[in-house]
């Protein structure tokens, strides 16, 4: 028998169960141990963890708040991407609900999140998907808005950082597909237009630096960089010849 009183040995029992695919057991026992030490951080990670896995939506939001109301500055790039993914492929929660139904506390949860955790691409990027990819719900304005934010949050030093600047360049790639796509009569229009070329002139002045400084041994790498360069270039001169007839 466990003793009620102590929270870890319901998450050590929660764990032997996950190991053994026991996925529901293995939810009991985490929400036992989060109804024990309801502040410990690392118990709701765990719980989440287990919500996650049986696709249990609701309360994988409430956990997800739950550790960033904690005081964490968390972000779980894995988990914020199932809840995307619930919403756009409109799955069925364990309770047999279909996602699209969590769209409005999703969206709930992407706000609080941002509020407490500013600077992270996953966020931000998962936080752009919920108004691009979702059928009957899309923002492109917002979700522009959001891709941008998520630039910004990777772009501080990606002329040092390989993994930085992939991820600029992918979120260059999804701002330039939107943007280009965008109306013309849209008040964003303009300045989404301005944004994008701001980011393209940037990725392609550091991309330089960063393949420049790469040492010889690296040559595959430096030459996906010029490769992605040579896109980005393509990209600015398209927004360039864009910005003419506005």
């Amino acid at each position: 028998q466990i003793d009620d009183e102590y929270s870890e040995a319901w998450s050590n029992l929660g764990a032997c169960f996950q190991k053994t695919g026991q996925l529901r057991k293995a939810f009991s026992c985490f929400k036992e141990a989060t109804r024990r030490s309801f502040n410990n951080w690392r118990v709701w990670e765990n719980f989440l963890t287990a919500a996650a896995q049986i696709k249990d939506f609701a309360s994988m939001i409430f956990a997800y708040r739950q550790i960033i109301t904690t005081g964490q500055k968390y972000c779980d790039k894995i988990i914020l991407n199932s809840l995307v993914s619930a919403v756009r492929d409109n799955m069925l929660s364990v309770s047999g609900e279909e996602g699209i139904r969590y769209y409005d506390k999703i969206i709930d949860l992407f706000k609080f999140a941002s509020s407490k955790v500013t600077t992270s691409f996953d966020l931000w990027r998962s936080y752009a998907a919920t108004y691009l990819d979702v059928d009957g719900r899309e923002d492109v304005g917002m979700g522009i808005g959001y891709l941008i934010k998520a630039y910004h949050s990777a772009s501080l030093h990606i002329e040092k950082s390989m993994e930085d600047f992939l991820k600029c360049t992918e979120c260059s790639k999804v701002l330039h597909k939107y943007v280009m796509a965008e109306a013309k009569d849209s008040p964003t229009y303009t300045q989404h237009l301005q944004s994008l070329k701001s980011i393209l002139q940037i990725l392609i002045t550091k991309g330089h630096k960063l393949s420049e400084s790469m040492p010889n041994e690296e040559a595959e790498e430096r030459k996906l960089i010029l490769e992605y360069l040579k896109n980005a270039n393509q990209q600015l001169e398209e927004v360039e010849e864009a910005q003419l007839f506005v």
